[in-house]
């Protein structure tokens, strides 16, 4: 690549000259700015010692294309030149185009990997697009060649669902998504604020669009791989981002609290943070205090490595966190950390920091603090607070990257047990709390929206926030008691009112037990159906998570996670101890697993499975299955393994015709076959069944009926199906609902196919957890009902309290009404009408 060297008189032009060229071109392209003097009491001026240091602080063999101001600028250049070896000089070209448009075009061309000649020639034609616009010249003058990304460009439209938006873990997703195509020049723009477009690869750009529930964003995509990427993106947007949307939090309520006497004047009020009550000793944590020198350095490519050392050592211990979170709790909780990693890599950070130690030869540690400083204010800037909160975390993964850089430590938070008071806490912070020690965490700022809050609530430690400064006058040891759903802490509390608070925890360990064991019992209506609420999983983690929950078993393992992110598809070996870790999880409890549903909108890199005009209706799931059957039948004889232990069932998804089921059913029982001849145990039966999401496979469910085991209905898919609309489309969005009439009567049909012939059918898509639709898909005759897990308890609380043998009044208006509206409404009366 041909490097770029920037000189001028005054040294703060030239690196504004430098960050506009990085910002055009991107960080990789070899750049230095040099300009001034290296004297205090001289900024104006040029010093050849000092371009001749530019020159080869960036050498390449590619070569070096050289701008300049003016005057003393080309004489001290020229003079630089004449100290360097004689091989490189040949590779120097000193440059006469404008200093700021030259610098654009010659970055932009060295990105592109153009040759020394290519570059110096752009760089000299800077001006004709200026030129051309300004009416100085005829057009066709002005146009400038410029390699492009090869293919169309393309626009998608999505509505953001999210009810806190595009917040860290959701924007960290769709950067991780974009980050996949290398081919593919993907950007976004926040259409209903008017922000953007920005660089879809990089988290901070992304998450400072402030994008909230309901607002329109715009992605353009351009490349060869610009149609795989956004079917990727359009996948992710369909799953919400990956995000699991909890309820909006309640409304403030009155809660009853023991009467304060005049003992208690010294209790703190501070936001509710997690619920629970602690009395126990304050354990102060203290974190290291990280003193920052700022000083010039005359080595920046070593001082630049130091920074990229510390940066990966920070990177290792965010990944042992997520690592540890993820086992207490769940892969979602642990996302929290993929956006930490994802500012480890961000340009938004390191472009700053690169910038500042080559071209001012500024200290890797206050470069990359003013680099976070940057991107911090950018946060905080913003007008949503949820987001402004996530500046804290970029200061967090900055802070952990200084004290590597200076070889420190950041002391553990808890050593003994008692309960946590800090200033605030920082997601890894909460996550090396150990669970046998931490009775509680209160905390002088910080509030409930913060990673470490929301941590905080998943690992069900009580936890309070925001009390102010006086939390910080507390001693250690001084007894504390606090209630985490009220927001209060009581220093020394009277020895009435911490019994009183005694006895309340008591209490509230009973109800939570008695709703866990609610959750745990089969739901069942009043008048003795019995309905199965199953779990969609994609890990062994939600496995745990859905067992936890409730779920009666697993009625959707979506094992594409098992294929994505990866260079080569996992093998056999793999895929089995992952299938078998599942079902063993589940001690005993069914679980269904689907085969790759990949394809079209899910790309695999490994599978070149090739852009398609319309991925959602072109070759995907067990379509490129059959057509690569040994690939296919690894993961079969995998799941073939994992039955023969475990109460496996086998799922094929996106099956239109009887042709591709009676293939797909074939390939397995040839990869049962073959595990048996390898010695291998192998299941007596295998239960297998079909997705229902083509409206005709829904048409011809009788005929499916008489060869499958049972049915899956898998409604997200199949509403887009139906109503020839797609759910990520904002012009369509709101045909796109199950509710509607016609997707229920499809539903009820398959239903009744099943039942025919003493089969059975569930519902695994969205709606199958949509408290509203219950009612309706247990009417309609629905077997199992298969939900992500925190919908669980209250899905088999609305059974509990429905009564099957009169909700036939209620299917038959709504396959009668005209829309999903009026079904909606249908089923809120249903729902109010059953206590």
């Amino acid at each position: 690549m041909v490097a770029i060297v920037i000189v001028s008189h005054s040294a703060r032009l030239a690196q504004g000259a430098a960050e506009l060229a990085r910002g055009m071109a991107g960080p990789d392209v070899p750049l230095a700015a040099v300009g001034g003097l290296d004297l205090p009491d001289q900024p104006l001026g040029t010093d050849a010692a000092l371009i001749q240091k530019a020159i080869e602080s960036v050498y390449q063999p590619d070569g070096v294309v050289v701008l300049m101001d003016l005057g003393s600028a080309i004489l001290s250049t020229e003079m630089a030149l004449e100290a360097l070896p004689p091989e490189q000089r040949e590779r120097i070209a000193l440059c006469e185009a404008p200093l700021v448009e030259g610098a654009l075009a010659a970055a932009v061309q060295s990105r592109l990997g153009a040759s020394l000649a290519q570059v110096l020639a752009e760089a000299r034609g800077a001006l004709a697009p200026k030129a051309a616009q300004l009416g100085l010249v005829p057009p066709d003058q002005s146009a400038v060649t410029a390699a492009v990304p090869a293919g169309p460009a393309l626009t998608l439209e999505l509505a953001v669902r999210n009810r806190l938006g595009l917040h860290a873990r959701p924007a960290a997703r769709l950067v991780q998504t974009a980050g996949q195509f290398a081919g593919a020049d993907v950007h976004l723009r926040n259409v209903t604020a008017g922000r953007g477009p920005v660089s879809a690869k990089s988290i901070n750009a992304v998450a400072t669009l402030g994008v909230r529930q309901g607002q329109i964003v715009e992605i353009t995509a351009a490349g060869l791989e610009a149609e795989a990427a956004l079917a990727a993106l359009q996948r992710l947007a369909d799953d919400n981002f990956g995000d699991v949307d909890e309820p909006a939090p309640p409304a403030e309520r009155v809660v009853a609290r023991p009467t304060v006497t005049s003992g208690e004047a010294g209790s703190l009020l501070g936001l509710p943070v997690s619920p629970g009550i602690a009395l126990g000793p304050a354990r102060l944590f203290q974190p290291a205090v990280l003193a920052i020198p700022t000083h010039r350095i005359d080595n920046p490519q070593a001082e630049w490595d130091r920074l990229l050392a510390a940066l990966e050592r920070t990177r290792a211990q965010i990944q042992a966190a997520r690592t540890a979170v993820a086992q207490r709790t769940d892969r979602y909780a642990a996302a929290i950390f993929d956006a930490h990693l994802l500012f480890l890599d961000d340009e938004a950070l390191r472009g700053p920091a690169r910038a500042a130690i080559f071209d001012e030869r500024l200290n890797a540690a206050a470069a990359w603090q003013r680099a976070v400083d940057s991107v911090s204010a950018a946060y905080q800037a913003l007008d949503d607070d949820y987001l402004r909160v996530r500046a804290a975390d970029v200061a967090d993964v900055g802070r952990q990257a200084l004290l590597n850089l200076s070889n420190g430590h950041s002391p553990a938070p808890l050593t003994q047990a008692g309960i946590v008071v800090a200033g605030d806490l920082s997601p890894a912070d909460m996550a090396a709390l150990d669970p046998s020690l931490v009775m509680g965490v209160c905390t002088a700022y910080g509030g409930p929206t913060s990673h470490a809050a929301i941590l905080a609530r998943t690992l069900g430690v009580p936890a309070v926030a925001g009390l102010g400064p006086g939390l910080l006058a507390v001693a250690e040891g001084t007894v504390l008691l606090m209630d985490g759903a009220t927001g209060q802490v009581w220093p020394e509390p009277a020895a009435a009112l911490a019994a009183d608070y005694v006895r309340r925890a008591e209490a509230e360990r009973s109800t939570k037990a008695a709703a866990l064991a609610a959750s745990a019992a089969p739901a069942v209506t009043r008048d003795g159906r019995r309905i199965e609420i199953a779990a969609n999983i994609g890990s062994v983690a939600d496995a745990q998570a859905a067992l936890a929950a409730g779920a009666e078993g697993v009625g959707l393992f979506r094992t594409e996670f098992v294929f994505l992110d990866r260079r080569a598809a996992p093998d056999e070996e793999e895929q089995y101890a992952i299938y078998r870790a599942a079902a063993a999880g589940l001690e005993g409890r069914p679980v269904i697993i689907r085969t790759l549903d990949a394809g079209g909108d899910k790309p695999l890199p490994y599978l070149d499975l090739g852009p398609e005009a319309n991925p959602f209706l072109g070759w995907r799931a067990v379509r490129v299955c059959l057509d690569r059957p040994e690939f296919f039948k690894v993961q079969l004889r995998a799941i073939v393994r994992a039955a023969a232990e475990f109460p496996v069932r086998v799922m094929f998804p996106m099956v239109a015709t009887l042709g591709e089921w009676r293939q797909a059913r074939d390939l397995l029982a040839e990869a049962r076959a073959e595990t048996a001849a390898r010695g291998l145990p192998v299941p007596a039966s295998l239960e297998t069944g079909i997705m229902i999401e083509i409206p005709a496979a829904a048409l011809r469910a009788k005929q499916f009926a008489a060869e499958v085991d049972f049915f899956s209905i898998g409604t997200n898919d199949l509403t887009q199906y139906v109503m020839a609309a797609e759910r990520g489309n904002p012009r369509v969005a709101a045909l796109a609902d199950s509710f509607h009439p016609a997707v229920l009567d499809l539903i009820g049909r398959v239903a009744q196919a099943a039942h025919g012939l003493g089969k059975w059918a569930g519902v695994c898509g969205e709606f199958a957890g949509d408290p509203l639709a219950v009612p309706l898909l247990v009417g309609l005759g629905i077997d199992e009902l298969s939900m992500s897990a925190p919908a669980i308890p209250r899905a088999k609380a609305i059974v509990r309290d429905l009564e099957a043998g009169r909700l036939g009044d209620l299917v038959e208006r709504a396959l009668a009404a005209e829309t999903a509206a009026d079904v909606r409404a249908l089923a809120r009366q249903a729902v109010r009408s059953n206590p």
